[in-house]
């Protein structure tokens, strides 16, 4: 796996070779805007899709129909891709805000962020993210 910077187009990539492996969790599904604020460019646009507990799409740039808002200073998002966190610690201590049918982040993702292929995915984006 190649190393990439944080929010590149390579970073994505990386995201998605790591998630590669996740099985199959059907209706474990939702579709995220992320705004990461302050970055050394400015404000940042992503979006990511999960479809059947898998990592279908993520990418630059917004979805028309994103059924989830997220937006996080550059500084707490990025301390919680360098230190692997699970998204519940950002999202409880307020560090990651949440608009738009947010049970289906919170609730609806629970299979697969609370799995053992989850953390490892985080871990591998942590050890191959450049900041």
């Amino acid at each position: 796996m190649e190393r990439a910077r944080f929010l590149s187009e390579n970073w994505f990539g990386l995201n998605l070779e790591a998630a590669s492996g996740w099985p199959e969790r059907p209706g474990v599904d939702c579709s995220a805007n992320i705004e990461v604020t302050g970055t050394p460019d400015g404000k940042f646009r992503y979006h990511t899709v999960i479809r059947d507990g898998r990592l279908a799409e993520m990418a630059s740039g917004r979805l028309a129909d994103a059924e989830v808002g997220i937006v996080y200073t550059y500084a707490d998002a990025r301390a919680e891709v360098a230190r692997g966190e699970h998204p519940d610690l950002a999202f409880m201590s307020g560090r990651m805000k949440l608009e738009g049918e947010y049970a289906r982040w919170v609730f609806g993702l629970r299979p697969l962020l609370d799995s053992a292929e989850y953390d490892a995915f985080r871990s591998t984006v942590a050890e191959f993210t450049d900041f």
